[in-house]
This record gives structure tokens, sequence and C-alpha cells, in this order.
């Protein structure tokens, strides 16, 4: 019985291998094809022969996957979708290219484009393929460069009056700095583009032109400075105080010490015609006859024999007033 059954096994192994070339085993294979799904069952070996046997019609506007030469395998899908044409510019080149991907990174996948991550993609990777679409890939390079740079000094204009109106007089002449650029120059696909500046080291400050201009309408004050006035009156000034002879009302008033404009009266507020001189205006009134200058002021105030060009003038004590009395300035309207 041993022998027998040694015998018999020989023969069991010739069989199976015979009836695996006769009979080959059926693979059940899956056919997407655009709306339609099919699920086969084949003995062909190829995705090319398993969709013939389908009658499922390929084209250079069919796009398979796997390929046509894959071996199929039990449980495979086959794809099979409509390419449309799109035109990828990469490298300086062109190329018009049929695809059935769903976005423009799937496309850079199919092509096999690798992005670096300076480069600029216009669409963006994940906006949706349609068909003419123009897709441009630029390519950025960058590289440090350094740069010694002029630069410029600047003229500065003084203006003085020390000087006729419109004569300039140079106080220092001016010398242009040296400064090292330290930069990042940009390519796009090859040509210059652009540069940012990291950082800058000055070699040599530059050293500003100093000009100083005799200017129209500039007036030196009795502390050295200088203002500017649009318009100069000659007028006939008086002062008053806050006292009864000069307004009309006692301490304890209500108005009393307060202006026409609501503030209340110092040192270098003064009445004014308001249809010469409006209130709220800055001035300067300086003394013709030698006397001290009143200097700055504003006119806040009005009174009832301040008409034309006539000014008045406060002072904090009626002797102070009496003493300036009546006599001619020039009150400049400042800028």
């Amino acid at each position: 019985m041993k022998e027998l059954k040694w015998m018999l096994i020989p023969l069991l192994i010739t069989m199976m291998v015979t009836t695996a070339f006769v009979h080959p085993d059926k693979r059940e294979v899956t056919i997407k094809a655009g709306e339609q799904t099919l699920v086969v069952e084949s003995r062909k070996h190829t995705v090319e022969e398993v969709l013939a046997e389908a009658n499922i019609q390929i084209s250079s506007q069919k796009q398979v996957s796997p390929a046509l030469e894959e071996k199929t395998t039990n449980g495979m899908t086959i794809k099979v979708k409509d390419v449309f044409p799109v035109t990828l510019e990469v490298d300086g080149e062109k190329h018009r290219i049929y695809t059935a991907e769903p976005h423009v990174k799937a496309l850079l996948d199919q092509v096999e484009v690798v992005l670096e991550k300076d480069d600029r993609i216009h669409p963006a990777p994940m906006n949706r393929l349609k068909p003419e679409m123009e897709i441009r890939i630029t390519r950025v390079n960058t590289e440090p460069d350094n740069d010694v740079e002029e630069v410029p000094y600047q003229t500065i204009t003084k203006y003085t009056a020390d000087l006729e109106p419109g004569e300039t007089r140079v106080v220092q002449e001016g010398s242009p700095g040296r400064q090292i650029l330290q930069k990042t120059l940009v390519y796009h696909d090859g040509t210059l583009s652009g540069f940012t500046v990291d950082e800058r080291h000055v070699l040599e400050e530059a050293q500003d032109k100093i000009i100083e201009k005799g200017k129209e309408n500039v007036l030196i004050t009795d502390s050295g400075e200088l203002l500017h006035y649009k318009k100069v009156y000659t007028m006939e000034a008086t002062a008053y105080d806050a006292g009864y002879h000069s307004t009309g009302k006692h301490p304890g008033h209500p108005q009393y010490g307060i202006t026409r404009s609501g503030t209340r009266v110092r040192p270098g507020v003064v009445a004014v015609d308001p249809n010469v001189i409006p209130l709220g205006t800055k001035l300067y009134v300086e003394s013709v006859n030698g006397g001290s200058n009143y200097g700055i002021s504003s006119a806040e105030d009005t009174g009832g024999a301040i008409k034309g060009k006539r000014i008045d003038l406060y002072y904090e004590s009626r002797s102070e007033a009496l003493r300036f009395g009546r006599q001619p300035v020039k009150v400049y309207v400042l800028e």
C-alpha cells in the first residue's frame, strides 16, 4: 500500500500543473469608464486585453490607469478617462499636454515636474484643470551680492534776516557718504528681476550742505527767535488793564478780566478791530520810536475805541498802562 501511495503523488502533481495551464484562474476586475462602472471576470493577462474583451475603445483621447501593459490582478480597478488639452510653460518651453487629471498639482505629478520651494506657479497647485488652461511655472533663484553705494547728501536751507531777500550764502559744503549693501539678487527663469537689501554698513557718513538764504517777511525777536510774517501794519497803540477805568468792570463782576474771545486777560493779549485783524491771530508788536517791544501777542479782545488801524495792549497794572501811553507800533501778522 505504501508503494502505491508514493506512486500516485507524482501523478497528482502532474494533473494539477496541467489543469493550471489549461484552465487559468479568472480575475475579477472593475472598469470605470466615464459614468460607467463594469465588474468583469477575465482570464486576460494585461489591462489592454481586459479592456478589449469588455469592448472599451482606447484612443489618444483616453487616459488609462494602470498602464495598458500592466498585468491584471484579482480585485484590480481600471480607470478610463477622457483627456483634454492644457498648456504648460516651464523652463523656457511650452508643452501641450493631454490630461484627465483633476487639478494642477496632479498634472505636475503626471509629467514629473518638480517645484522648488521658491518657484512660482499660476494658477495655484490645487486649482481645477480646465480645457485649454495655461499653466506657467516661474523658476526663482537667489544669490547673495555685496555692493558699495554712494549716499547722496541733503541740501538744507535756513532762512535768515542777516541777508537781503533772495541772497544766499553757503555755510557748509555737502559731501556724499558711502555704504556697503548686503543684497540678495532674485532671478526669474534665469533673468535678474530685482533684489532685496538685507543689511547696510555705513563706511562714511554723508555731510549735509547748509545754505542760508535771505527771505522777505522775516523778523528777529529780542530773544533772537526768527519769525515769519505775512503782513505788517503801522498802527497807533494804546494800553489797558483789567480795571474799571479801562473796562468799566470791578473785581467781582462775572465778566471781569474776560476777553471778547472768552479767555482771561494776561500779558500778550491785545485788543484789535476784527475787521482788520481777526480774533485769534498771532502777532508780533514792535516799537517804532525805540522803546521796548511788546513782542509776541494774541488778538483775543476788542474795545469800543479800537477801530481801524488801532491796537490796545494789555498790561497787568494801571500804572504800566499809563506809562505806555499812546505811541506808534509795527504790528506783524505771523504765519
